[in-house]
């Protein structure tokens, strides 16, 4: 099995420097969501040196660049009759009931980017199921310095992406939904850690 190294790009500008790291950003392709690979080629070091959100860039053993997630914390409200009973009781654990509006409000780690990079022959991929593992890994560790219980993510309304969020390993539900300039729809999904 590949094993994988995962780097902060922080970090790897710290180790290589930040023209070396575009440098390395500017081979990364994903045809199939234009907006990953632009997030990746120009806002991602700038978002992670301004400390927005981190964007953590995964290397396989010949060291190309196979994927990357982006996370950060937002704020999150939850219309309780988007959830479960089973859901309710979960949320109950990590956020503040506010009758008003008939919503949770809590603190969430959001994946705000995640992808992998098409440049690579097909062989050479990093699964999809293997790169969300790498984020839960990384999100435990926090959880486990920081707190926190709710991971959530956006994606455009596409079959195929919301099958792989919902499936039992991954374990998103939808709670809600976001349009984006007007147009573009996003899901809205979380799960607990």
């Amino acid at each position: 099995m590949v094993e994988y190294d995962t780097v902060q790009v922080l970090d790897l500008i710290e180790q290589i420097g930040e023209d070396e790291v575009n440098e390395i950003l500017s081979d990364f392709s994903c045809p199939k969501n234009s907006e990953i690979e632009e997030f990746i080629k120009t806002r991602a070091v700038e978002f992670s040196k301004k400390k927005m959100s981190m964007t953590h860039l995964i290397f396989d053993e010949d060291v190309s660049l196979v994927g990357f997630y982006t996370l950060t914390h937002k704020p999150l409200t939850v219309k309780s009759d988007s959830l479960s009973q089973t859901m309710i009781k979960k949320m109950e654990r990590h956020a503040k009931y506010d009758e008003k509006i008939d919503s949770y409000n809590l603190s969430a780690f959001l994946i705000a980017q995640f992808g992998k990079n098409y440049a690579l022959a097909s062989e050479r991929r990093i699964a999809g199921d293997r790169l969300m593992n790498l984020v839960y890994d990384r999100l435990r560790d926090v959880q486990h310095e920081v707190g926190g219980g709710v991971i959530f993510l956006e994606c455009a309304e596409e079959q195929k992406l919301l099958t792989f969020y919902q499936k039992k390993e991954n374990g998103f539900k939808p709670f809600g939904e976001r349009v984006a300039d007007g147009q573009t729809r996003y899901i809205q999904l979380l799960r607990f850690i």
